[in-house]
């Protein structure tokens, strides 16, 4: 799958404003999804119908030269914030159980902070005891606070889950 995300930084009201622009394309989908809005919301999204996998690389380059136009660029990952995410286990390895709430949790993370435009997941490590996610986000304490909710919709206790922001 090949994705294009980009922010841009800049004033409303005198307040800052980082606002965010993603497509991707799937090859055999038939589509290309965008997907735009201020960081920490649910923006909006459309599909544009392709007729072949040729026809969506294009469609997505094309996506990507309109954002950099527009002011909007891809942030390098070395750039964006880092924010971990513990979810302590009952013991030091994980149980069957938790195992499965790891996967789901894992998934909900990244749901909840990708349509909002505020990162994703991009590892994962056993550490004393909890599993540690690693997050990228342009925006770290809108995305710590996008958690409890992650956590709640994986069926995880909220107290068992704590973030370094």
């Amino acid at each position: 799958m090949s994705i294009v995300r980009t922010y841009r930084r800049s004033e409303s009201d005198g307040q800052p404003r980082l606002d965010y622009r993603e497509a991707w394309f799937a090859p055999g989908s038939g589509e290309v999804v965008v997907h735009h809005g201020r960081v920490g919301t649910t923006g909006t999204t459309s599909a544009e119908k392709v007729a072949d996998d040729v026809a969506g690389e294009e469609l997505l380059a094309s996506f990507a030269a309109q954002c950099a136009e527009d002011g909007f660029a891809e942030v390098p990952a070395e750039e964006m914030d880092r924010l971990q995410v513990a979810y302590r286990l009952k013991g030091f390895e994980p149980t069957q159980v938790e195992r499965g709430l790891v996967v789901r949790l894992r998934g909900e993370i990244t749901n909840q902070l990708a349509w909002r435009g505020l990162g994703e997941v991009v590892g994962e490590r056993l550490e004393s005891g909890q599993v540690v996610f690693e997050v990228t986000t342009p925006h770290r304490r809108k995305a710590a606070a996008e958690i409890p909710a992650a956590a709640k919709l994986a069926g995880v206790q909220a107290s068992r889950v704590t973030t370094s922001a």
